[in-house]
């Protein structure tokens, strides 16, 4: 049953990523073309980060300068409330001079009003008695001294009732000459806030348009360097990295003592070797590869599988936690779990395989002998 899922499995991973030899050497051309053309797209788009970049400083300067303009506004509308204020308490004084003024013609109108009736039936009496000579001079006379002085009293009040007016009305002039000043000064203070604020959300709207576009580009950008650090993997797989190249180099995927030796046609057949380790030893990837499976098989424990190029796999098994996962780009010596209980190894250990077109190899003839 476990030869069948590892046959399956082993399938899968080949139909899926395999390569055969010729075919990958044609592809590298390919590759470097693809290469190149990312390559380009990548300088494209730092370049128009960078332009984004100085647009978006450009901005913050012109939006530091109306942060500026509008501080010195701020100081600005601080003084012009001073004045305002000042203007606010003249305006009180001029209404209470008003006020003042108000009761005294209110005042002097009374007493011209009780004078003109005391004045009127004497005049109403001298107009009926007509040249009729008065009972003595000296009555006469007294009468002729009363009514004159009561005019010019009349006269004098009727004189202050029109300067209380005038000053009235100069207090009245003086109050609405006050309150358009202030109108003005607010409509000014008013007029250059709102064309303040009107530029600063302008500038904010572009900031915030420029800084997402340049977060696109600068996420499209780490895209692009993504796929090419992809296209490197596989043009120096294809190329530089050959599997089959490091035969009896490779590094141990852990450290410990072999238990179980390849042996293919023994009862039970062992197609890889099982390494008693230590306690939770960190297992690492003997070449450079891709991740095609990280999962349970019965029998086996935790599984990864990686591919190398060339038809070449490595398989770990009792594994007791994975730190990749299917897909991942893995390098040379990149620790990929940790070994867990191994039942040949009556503790802590590994199982490890090695194909080559799906058919197991001996790893002792491919890892490093100094082990």
């Amino acid at each position: 049953m476990i030869l069948r899922l590892l046959t399956v499995l082993w399938l899968a991973a080949a139909f899926a990523l395999s390569v055969p030899l010729p075919a990958a050497w044609a592809q590298g051309a390919q590759l470097e073309k693809t290469l190149r053309n990312e390559r380009l797209k990548a300088e494209e788009r730092k370049g128009e980060v960078r332009r984004l970049a100085a647009r978006e400083k450009s901005l913050a300067g012109k939006l530091g300068e109306v942060e500026t303009r509008m501080k010195a506004t701020q100081a600005r509308i601080a003084k012009q409330e001073e004045e305002l204020a000042l203007i606010r308490a003249e305006e009180a004084r001029h209404a209470g001079q008003y006020e003042e003024l108000r009761v005294r013609r209110e005042k002097s109108v009374r007493e011209l009003r009780r004078l003109l009736e005391l004045l009127w039936p004497v005049q109403a009496q001298g107009m009926q008695e007509g040249a009729r000579l008065a009972d003595g001079w000296d009555s006469a006379d007294r009468r002729f001294q009363w009514n004159g002085a009561a005019y010019a009293r009349a006269r004098a009040m009727l004189e202050d009732v029109r300067r209380q007016e005038q000053e009235l009305s100069g207090v009245l002039e003086r109050q609405r000459e006050l309150e358009q000043r202030v109108d003005r000064q607010l409509a000014a203070v008013n007029a250059e806030k709102d064309a303040l604020l009107k530029d600063r959300l302008a500038l904010n709207a572009r900031m915030n348009q420029v800084n997402s576009q340049r977060r696109d580009l600068e996420g499209e950008l780490q895209g692009i360097l993504k796929t090419i650090q992809q296209l490197n993997y596989q043009l120096v797989s294809l190329r530089g990295r050959k599997f089959e190249a490091f035969k009896a180099a490779l590094p141990w995927p852990v450290g410990g003592r072999v238990v179980t030796a390849f042996a293919p046609e023994g009862k039970p057949a062992r197609r890889g070797i099982g390494i008693a380790t230590g306690e939770a030893a960190t297992v690492r990837s003997v070449f450079w590869g891709k991740v095609v499976h990280n999962d349970v098989l019965r029998g086996l424990g935790k599984v990864v599988i990686l591919y190398h190029g060339g038809d070449y796999y490595t398989l770990y098994a009792y594994l007791s936690e994975t730190s990749v996962e299917p897909g991942q780009d893995v390098e040379k010596d990149e620790p990929i779990g940790r070994a867990g209980y191994y039942p040949e190894a009556h503790g802590n250990g590994l199982y490890f395989e090695l194909r080559f077109h799906q058919k197991p190899i001996n790893p002792q003839l491919w890892l490093m002998p100094a082990h």
